[in-house]
């Protein structure tokens, strides 16, 4: 199970940097804004 989370979250901190280089992180603050918006209809 360690295995399988480290390997997720290796292959989301690649998207984000290859995000990062090609788009300026257009992608990532969009993904980021609606992260924002789920997390304030639960109010969380």
């Amino acid at each position: 199970m360690f295995k399988g989370i480290l390997v997720a979250g290796l292959v989301l901190l690649g998207a984000a940097l290859l995000d990062q280089y090609l788009t300026h992180g257009l992608y990532a603050d969009a993904a980021m804004a609606m992260l924002r918006q789920i997390r304030h209809s639960f109010r969380v």
